[in-house]
């Protein structure tokens, strides 16, 4: 990355001023600076890859496996080594891949970012506080139906569990007794 411009950094210290920035030195200010043009840089490079992506599925429309590059399984969160395998779903780690080609859990959940379809154990335990061992009891109770990825995610639909909230709730609330 070059260095910017003298014209450049006063430029961003008008804006910032106009915005009600302040900066503790000139130093800092120009750090700001070069950290935003970094940053602006690094979208760039990224959609310029997913797009990249785009273009190659049109070809392979099942999808290819993409080096990692410490990537994130967008199911189970894991950090991939290795490949991950990218298709009209995006991204995830090779384990999620067998389990979607498998049909133990729909591509829908890949994109499903708000949990407006689904929810993992990790996440009940996450958001809800739910312990791990309720959340077993709760399976083997059949009160929530599970779909276990294998080494991976145990995933709950919310149209196999439509009285999931109801179960949270409940679950939540519930105090031992003295």
């Amino acid at each position: 990355m070059a260095r910017l411009s003298q014209k450049a950094y006063d430029e961003f210290k008008q804006i910032s001023d106009k915005n009600g920035i302040t900066y503790s030195s000139d130093l800092e200010m120009q750090q700001s600076a070069n950290n935003l043009v970094r940053f602006v840089e690094l979208m760039v490079e990224l959609d310029a890859e997913h797009r990249s992506w785009e273009q190659r599925l049109e070809k392979e429309p099942k999808g290819f496996s993409i080096p990692s590059n410490g990537r994130n399984c967008s199911l189970c969160k894991t950090g991939v080594q290795g490949e991950v395998w990218y298709d009209k779903w995006g991204m995830k780690c090779m384990n999620c891949q067998a389990a979607l080609y498998k049909k133990i859990i729909p591509g829908y959940v890949f994109k499903d970012s708000d949990n407006e379809r689904h929810v993992t154990a990790a996440q009940l335990n996450s958001k809800f506080g739910l312990h791990p061992q309720t959340i077993k009891k709760l399976i083997r109770q059949k009160k929530l139906n599970a779909r276990f990825v294998p080494n991976g995610p145990i995933v709950f639909l919310k149209t196999d569990n439509p009285n999931l909230p109801d179960i949270i709730s409940q679950e939540m609330y519930i105090t031992p007794a003295d």
